[in-house]
């Protein structure tokens, strides 16, 4: 219950505030979203838990429950909302993205794993060059293997990814997405000929490719 009322007053939600929820578990943090928000539709994938808190939650005309895979969830186009999750380790990477290039949520609040959230501020990784394109991101609330149950092997955060305008056109999106790959994986003539490649490097004054990627 402590720990609830961390992470929701880290929320900074508003009582005209649309959210959506990844994962309606016990139904527990959606209760307390249904009291500080207009509307809550949450998603959840396990049946137990579904009929669970669809038993919990069914006299509670805030809350939407939906049954159904996040990863397949289509967010409206036209609605301004908030979207609050904890999400499962092994799927972080997917639903990151998913919830970043699939919706238009203004504010994005995700309890992770710490060392996902590290992964996510490097940019000499894939997932970190996409991702700040789009958001910035901020670690709001620390939460040790402690507070969950079952207790995990790794601690989690709580982060807020804040959505900003994007310094890459759309039109241009997949040849960037093309570039980072590339460039990550040190595919360099796939991207220069041998003469552009150079030029480059001494345009930027740089010697030793090493201390730029």
């Amino acid at each position: 219950e402590k720990v609830l009322n961390q992470i929701i007053k880290q929320l900074n939600l508003k009582e005209t505030d649309t959210v959506y929820e990844i994962g309606t578990g016990k139904g527990h943090l959606t209760t307390k979203l249904a009291k500080i928000s207009k509307q809550v539709t949450s998603i959840e994938l396990d049946s137990h838990l579904f009929n669970l808190s669809s038993e919990k939650l069914k006299l509670n005309t805030r809350v939407t429950l939906i049954h159904q895979d996040i990863l397949q969830f289509q967010f409206p186009n036209k609605q301004r909302y908030k979207i609050v999750g904890s999400i499962p380790y092994h799927l972080s990477t997917q639903i990151i993205k998913k919830v970043v290039f699939e919706s238009h949520a203004s504010d994005i609040y995700l309890i992770v794993e710490e060392g996902f959230y590290k992964r996510t501020l490097d940019i000499h990784r894939t997932l970190g060059l996409l991702l700040h394109t789009q958001v910035s991101i901020q670690q709001l609330l620390k939460l040790p293997a402690e507070c969950f149950h079952p207790k995990p092997k790794v601690n989690s955060v709580l982060i807020k990814l804040t959505r900003h305008t994007t310094n890459v056109p759309d039109k241009y999106w997949k040849l960037y997405t093309y570039f980072v790959s590339k460039w990550v994986n040190r595919e360099y003539r796939q991207l220069f000929t041998k003469n552009q490649f150079h030029q480059a490097m001494k345009h930027a004054k740089v010697n030793n490719l090493s201390t730029v990627t």
